[in-house]
């Protein structure tokens, strides 16, 4: 009985210390803040890192396959939860703010206004449409 009992402890830190090995190579392999495969990141995509630099988190989502995906079905009161602060057009600097005013003008990003909001996430280039008040897409402000 004994010896099943120190074999059973034994597999379990055997397991601990397999599971630390593997995140601590994770994070030395993905050191990078920006980086979509950052464990930090991949954790507050999941929901699981309440401590992720949000800024840092828009900047990863730069390089995330689908991040349009972390927005998608968001009001704008959610919105404001999981980056901290939404900006209107009007609050955005003027670049940002032209690139609102150039794709709802002659739609040429894909972005028509139709009655839709657009809200910027943080004082990101990350745009958020919104339509009924739930967010329907999400467009990336740079080298328009």
């Amino acid at each position: 009985m004994f010896r099943q009992v120190v074999l059973g402890c034994a597999l379990v830190a055997f397991g601990m210390a397999l599971c630390l090995g593997v995140v601590g190579l994770w994070a030395a392999a993905c050191p990078d803040n920006e980086d979509p495969k950052n464990i930090y990141y991949v954790l507050w995509k999941h929901g699981l890192n309440d401590n992720m630099n949000l800024d840092n988190a828009l900047g990863a989502m730069t390089h995330d396959t689908w991040a349009v995906n972390r927005v998608k079905g968001l009001s704008k009161a959610q919105l404001v939860s999981r980056f901290g602060y939404v900006l209107t057009p009007e609050q955005q600097t003027p670049y940002l703010r032209e690139c609102y005013t150039m794709g709802g003008a002659t739609g040429e990003l894909g972005f028509k206004a139709d009655g839709k909001e657009a809200i910027f996430l943080r004082n990101s280039p990350w745009m958020a449409i919104l339509d009924n008040g739930r967010t329907i897409d999400l467009m990336l402000c740079k080298g328009y």
